[in-house]
């Protein structure tokens, strides 16, 4: 046969077969096949084979059941038997080019994170740091931060050491962290204050480090129970200020007449007191970031002559020095971790005054033959403090009749808000306000004492200059 026979038969062949994935029409009669376009009145047939690798042939029928006899018919009774199974290559095919796209994805996203990964745990507190997306926190701020995240790192370590990226913490890992807080038995205030850092944390870091979620939003605070600390009676001062000896005094002195916190008595500089003019001026250490006016503060007597006992010469740098480096002392991490030693001298001399520090069934106890201190098991409940001094300085201001204006400017206020209704009272009035606080007792209950200063304006008062009365009062000048 010649190359020109043969192209011409392949071309028949494949006419035969149809087109390809359609299978092949043929026509059956008495037993023998004939192509579908055949002159022979035989039934329809079709041959095709199945996904399976099986061949079937099939004999075609109309909807009523009967044979199909002509061609057209025919093709259509082929389309509707091809159609699942066409449908079902379809979805194969689909489901082929459907992991394909996973797959590249993947690979896309593993050669991105390759190019630039994703933020370790190592690099973490770095990143933190120099963002742009922090809150602009002071020096003190972030470097209690800086311990907060170096508790956190230091747990992750033991908890999950396979934890590379920040992303690997997970909601179960901020909750076994939360959990082992509550084992450390950390107080309420300082849990709260460790789960807030880690969501903003976390908050501030999502982007680099391409987190769906923050692990630690799930996790909720606890309540505080505020534990006011009560006032002391005057013999209770006397008491404790005779007893103490040195710069404990000094501080407790400062803490009395001042009405000041325990971290602006011990970090108070002698270029904030000016003896001369029987003056402090101070901007309390707790509003310092948020750019407040200082306190001006009148200089009672007996802290005018406590202050006074100290030789010119020496009267440079802190008031108090033992105690200034003992509460800003920070060890490598940046956490001031020697504040509990001026607090536990200021709980001993009370005790040794015979004042009862703890809410009683709390913290520890002195035993009364032994004289050492046990455990009761619970966590102390503090009733007398050094804020104690804040506390009485207030209310004795109030039973001296005070204007309550003008305790409030003189002891500040931890909340701007507040603040900005205080009247700013002027030198004059700090001193005039500093003569009422005396270690006398005050007058006997019901009646109102009115200090001096306030009996001689109020001698002068007219109808015409009640206004500016007023304003002296007040320290509105």
């Amino acid at each position: 046969m010649s190359d020109t026979s043969k192209a011409t038969e392949n071309k028949k062949s494949k006419k035969k077969r149809g087109a390809r994935g359609q299978g092949r029409l043929y026509k059956k009669k008495s037993g023998k096949e004939y192509s579908a376009s055949s002159n022979v009145q035989g039934a329809f047939y079709f041959a095709c084979t199945l996904s399976s690798g099986k061949r079937t042939n099939t004999k075609l029928l109309d909807p009523d059941g009967n044979p199909i006899f002509e061609k057209g018919k025919a093709e259509k009774a082929r389309a509707l038997f091809l159609a699942p199974i066409s449908a079902g290559k379809t979805v194969d095919q689909l489901k082929a080019v459907t992991a394909k796209l996973a797959d590249a994805e993947t690979r896309h996203a593993l050669a991105i994170e390759e190019a630039n990964p994703p933020l370790t745990i190592a690099n973490a507190w770095e990143a933190y740091s120099g963002s742009t997306e922090r809150p602009d926190s002071g020096d003190r701020t972030l470097r209690g931060y800086a311990g907060h995240w170096k508790r956190f790192k230091d747990w992750l370590e033991g908890a999950d050491a396979d934890a590379l990226y920040l992303r690997d913490v997970t909601s179960k890992t901020a909750q076994d962290y939360a959990k082992a807080l509550q084992r450390d038995k950390v107080s309420p205030n300082t849990y709260n204050k460790h789960i807030s850092f880690m969501k903003l944390f976390y908050r501030v870091l999502e982007e680099p480090a391409r987190m769906k979620e923050n692990p630690f939003d799930r996790i909720r605070k606890k309540q505080l129970k505020t534990n006011v600390r009560r006032e002391l009676s005057i013999a209770e001062l006397k008491t404790v200020l005779e007893k103490a000896g040195g710069e404990l005094q000094t501080l407790l002195y400062l803490g009395t007449f001042t009405g000041l916190r325990l971290g602006d008595c011990c970090t108070l500089k002698w270029g904030e007191v000016d003896l001369d003019r029987g003056l402090i001026k101070r901007v309390p250490n707790k509003t310092a970031s948020r750019k407040q006016k200082p306190v001006v503060l009148g200089i009672p007597e007996a802290l005018y002559a406590k202050l006074a006992g100290t030789p010119k010469s020496k009267r440079k740098g802190h008031v108090v020095p033992k105690y200034a480096k003992l509460y800003t002392y920070e060890n490598r991490e940046g956490v001031t971790v020697q504040r509990a030693d001026i607090t536990d001298e200021i709980q001993t001399i009370f005790e040794d005054c015979e004042i009862r520090t703890h809410k009683e069934g709390t913290g520890l106890i002195k035993d009364p033959v032994t004289g050492k201190k046990e455990s009761t098991g619970k966590r102390a409940v503090v009733e007398v403090g050094f804020h104690s001094l804040r506390h009485t300085y207030v209310s004795l201001h109030a039973e001296r009749g005070t204007p309550q204006a003008v305790v409030q400017a003189i002891v500040g206020h931890g909340n701007p808000a507040m603040t900005a209704h205080y009247t700013h009272i002027g030198e004059e009035t700090a001193r005039q306000v500093a003569g009422v606080i005396t270690l006398n007792e005050p007058a006997r209950k019901g009646a109102r004492h009115v200090p001096p200063w306030i009996q001689e304006l109020a001698k002068t008062m007219t109808v015409k200059n009640w206004k500016q009365i007023k304003a002296e009062l007040l320290g509105g000048r």
